[in-house]
Formats: C-alpha cells, structure tokens, sequence
C-alpha cells in the first residue's frame, strides 16, 4: 500500500491522462460513427445520381439510334428527315418502334463484358404523342420544308436580326392585302354586252367566246407530248381519313415570308409543265405537271394543265386589255373596226360594245401567244411597251387555225416566267392547301420506289414522347429532328 501512495505522487500527470483517455475516445467514436454516416449517404446519393447520368445518356443515345432510322427516300428526294412507324409494311408498329428503342438503350447500359453498367435494369418503355407529318392539315411537313430552304439559302442566320416586330407586323399585312388582291383578279376581266348585240351575232362571234372554244391544244406545241397521267384522288392524304397525332398548325403558315419559302421549296423540289414539255418528262413519275395538281388538285395531268393555262390566259388578257386601252392608236384600229361591222346599225352603243368585243379578242390573242412562249421558256416583259406588242389586228384571226405563228418572239423580253406566273397563282392558295396537296404529290412519287409501295406519309413523324423505366428511375422525353 505505500508502494502504491508512492508511485502515485511520482506520477500525478500519469495518473491524470489516464483518467482522460476515456473519454476522449468515446468523442472521437461518435464523431467518426456521424462523419461515416454522412460519408455514406453522399456515397449513394453519387451512386444514384451516376446511375440516373448513365440513365439519361443510355436513353438519349438510344433516341438518336432510333431517329437514325429515317425514311432514307425523303431524304434523298425532298431533304426531309422522318422516321416511318410503319417500318415500309403499310401499317403503324407502336410496339416495334418500342422495341427498337429497349434495344438501344439497352446496348448502352451494357458494358464490354456483358455486365449492366452501374447496375441499370430496362424495365419499360413506351412511346407517345407522335408528331406526324400532315398534322395541323400538313403544317408541321410545311414548316419542316420552310426550314429547308431557310438552310439552304442561309436565312435562318439573318433572321432574328433581318425581321423585327415592326417589319414581320408590316410584312404580314401586306401578304393580306396581295392574297386577296390575287384573289379577287380572277373576276377583273368582263365582257361588255348589250341588249342589241345579237343584231350582229355572226359578224361579232369570231372575236367573243374566249373561254368557250379555248382548247388546251392551242397553247401547246404541236409536237409536244401532253402527259396522260393520273391519279387516284380518294387514296391521296388531301382526301382519305389519316392517322391523327399531337402536331398542329402554329399560325404563322401563311405568313408572306413562310409562304414563299414554302413555294421556293416546291419550284425546287417538284416539276411543272414548262419543264415537262421543254425536256423528256420522267416515264416512272406518278404526275409529270406536280406544281399545276398543288394549284388546281385535279386527278389528271390534262385537267391540271388545262385550269392553270386558263386562268394565266385571264391574267395576262387583262393585262393586254388595259394595255390596249391606254394606247390610243390600237384603240382607234379597234374603233374603225367596230364601224365597218356595226357601223350600218349607226348605234353608237352598240359600235362600242363590238370595241370592247374586238378589243377583248385581240388582248385574248396576245395572251393566247405569250402563254405558248411562257411554256416554251420564254420571259415576258413586266411593264409591256408597244415594241414588245406581238399580234397585229389583222393577225389574231389567223392565229384560229395556226396558234404557233407568233412562238418565236420578235422582241427578247426579260421578266416573267413561267414559274413566277405559278408563284403568284400560289400564292393564292391557303398555306393547308398548299402542305396537303404537296403531301399528296410526295407520297405517290414515294410509292413508285423499291420497298415503298406501302408507305404512307401520316405513319411518318418528326417528334415522340419517350417514357422509360429503370430500377427506381422514370425518365420522359420529348426528341424530334432539328
């Protein structure tokens, strides 16, 4: 017992620290049991957020593996990108897109050895709201092929800073104006009658009638080879009852800028009658006069070809017809004319109306040769002076029995095509009539290629919804083609 009072006052310190070290190792274990505990859970929270990173980038990859199998024909042919759910067999496969898609995203949370990546199960997927191409009456296919010529010609770059508010707000209302201005043309030109007109019936006949006895051979060449080609108008997208997704019109189609986007797109990517008859026209295409059915819609290449030279026949006599009545000295031909057939009447009224008649005749002479050298490549004046004035009075008669006598002009002009006369005609047409019947023409030329004979353009979509499930991680998203 001394020995022991005597070790310990050799060593109080001793004995102190001994005392402490107790609880100095209980501190330190609480706080290492604290720090693990919170070291743990950022060590999951990693995990889970690693996993649901390998997640995200398996499905986004999968999504662009899926999208790769685009409709390569659209592309080759019209520069647009689709992916068709019918997979060519003329029937949409919901459940064969899905499966494609589990199998590239599967692909992409396996490793190299065959192992899951972060231990990743596919449980699901599904696909839903499919944007179709004629969704919106053919308004995303009509904004897809406005971006097109956006690309190509390099406006999406100026865009933002080319058209403020103020200038698309002007823009837009002068689109207005000029649609309807087109519009109401039609009903410009009429025929000046009296009551005393038939009293010179068989004198007066040869120079009326100018929409009764047109004949589409008239404005044709006589060698050239006028197609025979048709359609079937009940099995076209414009007409048959579609397959319906979540895409929709966005108001700006018939925007002045989108419209003749739109129309530039078509002269680019479609053939109308002008180039058929200059050059060999494609034996294997459904319709060789495309841009005439978009404007007109008929089942046949003739009945298209037919309204379009028609109502360029009405433009341009109107045109001609004011030309000769601001001219003094054609009028006055027409005025001594009109005396020598009605002059025994000495009806003042009616010697004008057989003026107005010849006149109508003689503008509806001139248009009838400037439509034929519309069609063979020629170019007509904007402003038309007397030199560029082709068909003399004594002419238009003649011109009954031999339309091509005038083919060659006298006088080059530079101006006026043809394809600029379909662009005003285009414009016309509302932007829904446009897309569909565009649609239609791109469809049945599809159909004519190998392994396409089935496909239909409302199975084809540029966007999908895509839900995927897996192990505790539910992921949606929305890709499409940009």
């Amino acid at each position: 017992m001394w020995s022991t009072r005597f070790l310990k006052r050799l060593c109080p310190r001793a004995a102190a620290s001994k005392r402490c070290s107790g609880q100095i190792t209980v501190w330190l274990s609480l706080s290492f049991l604290v720090f693990l505990s919170l070291y743990l859970v950022c060590l999951q929270s990693v995990q889970k957020q690693s996993a649901r990173r390998q997640a995200e980038q398996a499905v986004e990859s999968g999504l662009f593996s899926l999208f790769s199998e685009y409709e390569p024909h659209l592309l080759e042919n019209y520069d647009l990108f689709y992916l068709d759910t019918s997979f060519q067999s003329g029937t949409e496969q919901t459940d064969e897109i899905c499966s494609h898609l589990w199998k590239f995203i599967d692909d992409n949370i396996t490793g190299t050895t065959g192992n899951a990546l972060e231990g990743l199960t596919l449980q699901g997927v599904n696909v839903q709201d499919l944007v179709r191409a004629t969704d919106g009456n053919g308004a995303v296919f009509y904004r897809q092929a406005v971006e097109v010529v956006k690309q190509k010609t390099g406006i999406s770059l100026a865009e933002e800073w080319i058209l403020d508010d103020a200038f698309q707000t002007q823009i837009e209302e002068n689109s207005s104006k000029f649609q309807e201005d087109c519009a109401d043309f039609e009903g410009s030109v009429v025929d000046y009658g009296d009551e005393e007109e038939e009293q010179i019936e068989a004198e007066a006949f040869e120079w009326d009638g100018i929409w009764n006895h047109f004949a589409l051979s008239q404005a044709v060449k006589s060698s050239a080879s006028l197609s025979d080609k048709a359609v079937d108008l009940s099995k076209v997208p414009s007409q048959r009852v579609l397959s319906v997704g979540t895409g929709s019109a966005d108001g700006s189609e018939d925007g002045v800028l989108e419209k003749q986007l739109f129309i530039s797109y078509l002269c680019d990517y479609m053939t109308n009658a002008q180039e058929a008859l200059s050059a060999e026209a494609d034996a294997s295409a459904s319709l060789n006069y495309q841009m005439e059915y978009i404007l007109c819609g008929e089942a046949s290449d003739r009945q298209n070809l037919e309204q379009t030279l028609r109502m360029l026949l009405l433009m341009r006599e109107g045109v001609n017809y004011a030309f000769l009545l601001s001219h003094p000295t054609y009028s006055e031909k027409a005025e001594t004319l009109a005396y020598l057939l009605a002059g025994i009447t000495m009806n003042e009224a009616l010697i004008q109306s057989v003026k107005q008649l010849i006149l109508l005749g003689w503008a509806y002479g001139e248009s009838l040769v400037e439509v034929r050298q519309l069609l063979q490549g020629y170019e007509l004046a904007i402003v038309k002076g007397e030199s560029d004035w082709q068909v003399p009075l004594s002419g238009v008669l003649s011109l009954i029995g031999n339309p091509g006598r005038y083919d060659e002009q006298s006088v080059h002009q530079e101006g006026i095509s043809y394809e600029t006369c379909l662009r005003i005609f285009l414009t016309t047409q509302s932007a829904q009539t446009l897309a569909m019947r565009s649609l239609d023409v791109i469809e049945n030329e599809l159909q004519l290629e190998a392994e396409c004979e089935k496909i239909h353009l409302d199975h084809c979509i540029e966007e999908l919804t895509a839900q995927v499930w897996m192990n505790d991680i539910y992921m949606e998203r929305i890709y499409q083609y940009e």
